[in-house]
């Protein structure tokens, strides 16, 4: 069984000043030496083709909760409701229906659904560990595929909420996977985790929700008429109520910060030629009021700012947190608030990255064991099947055998080294 110990720093008093050990994640596995199945795609952990049935499994989620919820207990969910999720993951075609709602309502969409997703993904795997204490292994794969089709789901959402809930959804099934791998008879899922898509959550859609944000909220701010006092009064007042969630980083209303800068006219001819230069015709800029060349020129900021983060994302995890851990200026634009922070969002990927390929490299370490007579590797190098890279380095993971025991490592990313979580090691024995 995976035993998970937090294995926390201790400051040591000495004349010289030394470093102090990582916070780790410990995760003991005592694993049996097995060869990969044959034929060696007997397991896989998403549903294959002839498994599916068309329909949208969205809706179908939602009413395992909903059912559940209508009898006012707080029961876990029956076995026909957990087979209403089976069936929903082997559908072919997630529908979130939300596009409208966040064309017009932008970051003050109402995301309810995601916590009940959260809430059956809990359920499943509760269901999972019963199957893996059990040992009934092919039970636990109908699961195991159940969960991880219930994340890729999730990352088809329109939002980065959304792709953060699909993250935590995969990452909540590797723990009962784990345990799986650490039990006696268990089969070997090398080429099952080397058969999942890599990255396993995309954020494609979730970026792509994000580009619609500043549309929807700033739908009335026209680039092509010039605008009202009473327009522009109502526009603001509704800019005011949405940096409001951002108090801690509210310097000025935005009437205020608009009226500072339109007293000064250097800075409404720089606008305006800036916004010429983007594309709006000068003699329609020529009727616009200050505030509305202003808006519009704070817009161009926001978007500009935005995709100097998003062009990053697309990079290898150990090339794009570097480039997307970067300090807000100490006087933001306007919108600034507006903007998501991708570091987080793709810091949390890059995590995910990381187990599946660290519990791949526990399935290459069993291979190996299985074909030497039940002896680990002394390097890495000797191991026959490729090995994936750590998601945060680019580089192999650290590996080292010390009697008889493989401790396998993975690098934290910059900044996240006292983290536990971000500093997982293995520690892998073979079952006598």
């Amino acid at each position: 069984m995976t035993e998970m110990l937090l294995s926390c720093a201790v400051a040591i008093a000495s004349a010289v000043a030394t470093p102090q050990p990582r916070a780790e994640m410990l995760i003991r596995l005592t694993v049996d030496a097995t060869p990969a199945p044959k034929p060696a795609l007997r397991y896989l952990l998403l549903p294959e083709l002839k498994e599916m049935t068309q329909g949208n499994p969205i809706p179908n989620y939602l009413k395992c909760i909903l059912e559940q919820e209508s009898t006012g207990t707080n029961e876990p969910l029956g076995r026909l409701a957990l087979k209403q999720a089976d069936r929903a993951a082997r559908m072919d075609k997630p529908d979130w229906q939300i596009l409208p709602k966040l064309k017009t309502d932008g970051i003050g969409l109402l995301l309810p659904d995601l916590q009940k997703m959260r809430q059956l993904a809990a359920e499943l795997q509760s269901r999972f560990r019963d199957e893996v204490a059990l040992r009934r292994f092919d039970d636990a794969v109908v699961t195991a595929k159940t969960m991880f089709a219930l994340s890729r789901h999730m990352g088809e959402h329109p939002t980065l909420i959304g792709d953060l809930v699909a993250i935590a959804i995969a990452t909540i099934a590797i723990g009962p996977f784990e345990d799986m791998i650490g039990q006696p008879g268990c089969p070997n899922f090398y080429w099952a985790l080397t058969a999942l898509p890599h990255p396993f959550i995309t954020l494609d859609k979730g970026m792509e929700g994000e580009r619609i944000l500043a549309d929807a909220v700033l739908r009335e701010l026209d680039d092509t008429n010039p605008m009202t006092t009473a327009q522009l009064k109502k526009l603001i007042a509704y800019i005011d109520r949405l940096r409001a969630f951002e108090s801690d980083r509210l310097r000025k209303k935005t009437g205020e910060w608009l009226a500072e800068r339109a007293k000064d006219e250097k800075t409404l001819v720089a606008a305006r030629a800036r916004l010429v230069e983007h594309g709006l015709r000068a003699d329609r800029l020529a009727l616009f009021s200050p505030y509305q060349v202003l808006l519009l020129e704070a817009k161009l900021d926001y978007e500009i700012a935005r995709d100097d983060d998003m062009k990053f994302v697309f990079l290898p995890t150990w090339e794009a947190l570097p480039r997307l851990n970067n300090q807000r200026p100490k006087d933001p634009p306007l919108f600034d608030s507006f903007l998501s922070s991708l570091y987080r969002v793709r810091l949390a990927q890059g995590r995910l990255e990381q187990r599946l390929a660290l519990l791949r490299h526990v399935e290459a370490l069993r291979l190996h064991a299985a074909d030497h007579g039940g002896k680990l590797p002394a390097k890495l190098s000797e191991v026959a099947v490729v090995l994936p890279v750590d998601p945060f380095t680019g580089k192999a993971f650290r590996y080292e055998l010390i009697d008889g025991v493989a401790h396998l490592r993975g690098t934290p990313p910059a900044g996240q080294e006292s983290v536990p979580v971000y500093n997982l090691h293995y520690e892998i024995m073979i079952r006598k």
